[in-house]
């Protein structure tokens, strides 16, 4: 198996480096990264359901959405991404198997001094505190299975718990994110700052799975462009969401409205904004949306010519 790093730190191109050796390769890999402030939803979830969108934005968390299900998580800079992409040998009703690809990670931390147990749903535990996310997504074009997962070692819990707190009333058929009381590596063993601890990780990964190997500037060029073509696009990341009605209290130069939605394959069907009394307000400008996709621009072009709006009010709407 082919250990490959990352350099990059931006989530939108380490997810599109998955998609790319995934698809267009044979290989056998397990791909380490790490991300900016980041919050990445499932395939099939509603990820403005999931997020705090407005306090993500506020700070410097980028939304992103994967190619694999399963339920939301948090990435920094004190978090480390693993990924296995390998063929599937034996049949495809056991290509999803966590423990195949955990058991390798487990022995890695042991040896680190970490021991680690699994939950019921097979997220990593240590002492009894999710550490480790996981999912798996099954390319049967190519019977290539992707696993992947977090191991939180020093990451911010205060902007995860807050990032992934969502407001408003959302109605949908999406896969929902189960929580859990989550914790740090470092919490219980401080090897050093995340870097230390990721240098050290990979060491241990090199003695069973050779030297260490990096992108080739073909394959960076061919990851760049699916980056750029899918991955960073909000017609993914917000529009890929199934469709959902969403309706919640919003503050427009300090009243109080009410805000009803309805999108519908990443396109905004209906959307209204009530006073108390059940009036139509800003009807002028919420037309404008209707009919558009989903997405911040959207709504700042709409609402451009509304002097009682300001653009910061506007990250209420998701």
């Amino acid at each position: 198996m082919k250990l490959l790093v990352s350099n990059s730190i931006c989530p939108y191109f380490n997810l599109a480096t998955e998609a790319y050796f995934l698809q267009n390769t044979e290989e056998n890999i397990l791909f380490i990264w790490q991300s900016e402030s980041a919050v990445v939803s499932g395939k099939h979830q509603n990820i403005c359901s999931e997020i705090n969108y407005k306090f993500c934005k506020e700070n410097s968390i980028l939304p992103a959405r994967r190619l694999s299900g399963g339920g939301t998580v948090f990435h920094d800079m004190g978090n480390i991404n693993f990924t296995f992409i390998k063929n599937i040998e034996t049949g495809m009703d056991k290509a999803v198997n966590y423990k195949q690809f955990l058991e390798p990670i487990r022995a890695a931390l042991n040896l680190l001094g970490i021991e680690t147990t699994y939950s019921h749903r097979d997220d990593l535990l240590l002492n009894g505190k999710k550490i480790s996310g996981n999912a798996q997504h099954v390319f049967q074009q190519k019977k290539r299975v992707l696993h992947h997962g977090t191991l939180l070692y020093d990451s911010q819990l205060n902007n995860l718990k807050s990032a992934l707190h969502s407001e408003g009333h959302y109605i949908d058929k999406a896969v929902k994110s189960v929580r859990s009381e989550v914790t740090n590596i470092r919490n219980e063993h401080n090897l050093g700052t995340t870097a230390e601890f990721l240098k050290k990780f990979i060491q241990v990964l090199n003695q069973t799975l050779g030297a260490t190997s990096f992108l080739t500037e073909i394959e960076s060029n061919a990851i760049v462009s699916l980056k750029n073509e899918k991955f960073s696009q909000e017609n993914w990341i917000l529009g890929y969401s199934p469709k959902y009605t969403h309706q919640r209290e919003i503050q427009l130069n300090h009243e109080v409205y009410k805000l009803e939605m309805l999108v519908d394959k990443g396109i905004i069907a209906e959307m209204s904004i009530l006073s108390p009394s059940g009036n139509a307000q800003y009807t002028t400008y919420t037309n404008e949306c209707i009919g558009q996709s989903i997405g911040f621009k959207t709504l700042q072009n709409a609402f451009s010519s509304c002097q009682n709006v300001q653009e910061s009010e506007l990250l209420q709407f998701f």
